[in-house]
């Protein structure tokens, strides 16, 4: 998967000539300071921007080989699945299981293969204890595992989540941590756009973003201590 994307939303532009890979079967981190394009980056790797989100666009995102303006958002997202930052925006239904059955009932499958889904899915999250739940009464974090888990239920080869920690407490971070960690290990290509560079121990890449560039990737089991440098110099750099 590789990209060169650039995008106006009525101003200035947000991403500025980025260009990367992230590694099939990998977890790649996304990481800067509030305002710096993270998100922009996370919507347009689904085609919700341009298809969704209008802006002025050059360049293209391709999805093993699919270019993410021309193939339907439908199509895309059993390849590339998105967790929102604020879970709440894509839970509509009124049990846990309902969330994870929907989109394989959109596909039409048979009965039985909906219902082995939802097991397997759940099972994988570690949430089969939440199915017949009201996803509106659960915690922040498991909010988000059934968000995970509803966009897992296409089976999409890459998973896609926008500060899947912000505003979780400390046993919340380690559940939905803990779920994206099993889904590296699954084989998943998991991408993850966060604030808080302590919560990404298991990234096998870091990408350091500064006013819509990626200014730094950082590889290899030292990523974590490396950034930590990196992303102090930053924000000093930003307060000055």
């Amino acid at each position: 998967m590789y990209k060169k994307y650039l995008v106006i939303a009525k101003g200035p532009w947000i991403l500025k000539g980025i260009d990367l890979a992230a590694r099939r079967g990998a977890v790649t981190a996304i990481v800067g300071l509030s305002g710096c394009g993270k998100s922009t980056l996370a919507l347009a790797l689904n085609g919700a921007i341009p298809q969704r989100i209008p802006g002025v666009t050059e360049g293209r995102v391709m999805i093993d080989g699919m270019d993410t303006r021309r193939v339907s958002m439908a199509k895309l997202a059993l390849k590339v699945g998105l967790v929102f930052q604020e879970p709440d925006n894509q839970l509509f239904l009124p049990t846990v299981e309902d969330e994870v059955a929907f989109g394989p009932e959109n596909l039409c499958l048979p009965p039985q293969e909906i219902e082995d889904i939802v097991k397997r899915t759940l099972r994988i999250l570690e949430i089969e204890k939440l199915k017949d739940k009201n996803p509106a009464e659960l915690s922040g974090g498991e909010k988000h595992l059934v968000a995970l888990a509803a966009v897992l239920s296409l089976d999409p080869e890459i998973i896609v989540v926008d500060e899947p920690t912000a505003e979780l407490d400390d046993e919340n971070t380690r559940l939905v941590l803990g779920a994206l960690e099993r889904l590296k290990n699954e084989g998943k290509t998991v991408i993850i756009v966060e604030h808080n560079f302590n919560n990404l121990t298991f990234a096998d890449s870091i990408l350091l973003m500064a006013e819509g560039r990626i200014v730094e990737r950082i590889e290899g089991v030292r990523a974590n201590e490396l950034l930590s440098g990196k992303f102090d110099e930053l924000l000093a750099s930003q307060i000055k």
